[in-house]
């Protein structure tokens, strides 16, 4: 693997410490660079004490509060840049630590095209954290996945080292220049790679003319590693443990996102923030389809250009 660059999204969370020990492993080996990056989300804050214009009493007490609140945060950011550095030097990895004020998550995208990867810790959300009164409401990391230019790995437990990419893509939506980046980035850290095609029914060819046809596409592509199983109505796969179950701690979900217009749609014709709640995954590597450069310098070529349909 050639070194390459990490932007990585931190807080105080036991989910950001997990994503920032990943990324210091990976980046320690291969001299790559990282950049650690925290918001004090100031419009989130003003939203949180609700109180623009005087009414029963003057907005006096709330300026004060908002203030106040701020100065904590920016204590907090200072804290955590400390420990984070102090961590990152143990490590011997080259990383800088910039903190923002303003939108998280646009914070992030500003930054993001200058990086290989975005790396994020989440929590998956439980149903009691969106009552229905107040509709659906995306967390940070979610609107990350509809926002981010960039490929963007979630992580939810400690990884050691990436053992194997599990691509998961459509047959109705075949994008070969895609896949091969997948295939060369898990070789390029010295992981596996298995690839999943997800059969609507709507394609015409059958299944096992459509591996054929694939693999005399492109000789890099090995049928072994290719296995095509069926979506339900929903969109969902009928099977879904087949990923749950086969998980260790090293093996990386991943799928394509697709720009459809309006908002992004994942290989399994879900929205990306809708499979994050689904899914029961360790890791899970959401991969824009339009970013057409290696993931990691120097390893991926993309030989062909066009589709496979």
């Amino acid at each position: 693997m050639k070194p390459g660059s990490f932007l990585l999204p931190i807080n105080g969370s036991p989910e950001s410490l997990f994503a920032s020990e990943f990324v210091w492993s990976l980046a320690s080996r291969n001299q790559s660079k990282v950049t650690a990056q925290h918001t004090i989300d100031l419009f989130g804050t003003l939203q949180f004490l609700g109180q623009e214009k005087a009414g029963l009493i003057g907005s006096g007490p709330y300026v004060a509060a908002y203030e106040s609140i701020c100065q904590s945060l920016r204590a907090i950011a200072s804290k955590l840049e400390d420990s984070y550095t102090a961590r990152a030097a143990a490590h011997h990895v080259d990383s800088t630590f910039i903190c923002s004020e303003g939108d998280p998550v646009e914070e992030v995208c500003k930054l993001a095209s200058a990086h290989d990867l975005l790396v994020v810790g989440y929590r998956k959300r439980a149903a009691v954290d969106y009552p229905a009164c107040q509709g659906i409401k995306l967390s940070r990391a979610e609107r990350l996945a509809h926002l981010s230019p960039i490929p963007i790995l979630f992580v939810q437990k400690p990884i050691q080292a990436i053992t194997e990419f599990a691509i998961f893509v459509s047959m109705d939506h075949m994008n070969i220049n895609w896949l091969k980046n997948c295939m060369h980035s898990a070789l390029a850290v010295g992981a596996n790679y298995s690839v999943t095609i997800l059969a609507s029914g709507v394609h015409e060819e059958p299944a096992a003319a459509f591996v054929r046809d694939l693999v005399a596409a492109d000789d890099e592509i090995e049928e072994e590693c290719i296995k095509i199983v069926p979506l339900a109505d929903d969109g969902g796969l009928l099977n879904f443990s087949q990923m749950k179950n086969a998980v260790d701690h090293g093996r990386v979900i991943v799928l394509p996102t697709i720009d459809s217009g309006e908002h992004r749609i994942t290989s399994t014709g879900e929205c990306p923030t809708a499979l994050l709640r689904r899914v029961a995954f360790e890791s899970i590597l959401l991969w824009p389809e339009e970013f057409i450069r290696p993931l990691f310098k120097g390893e991926t070529v993309l030989l062909k250009a066009g589709w496979y349909d």
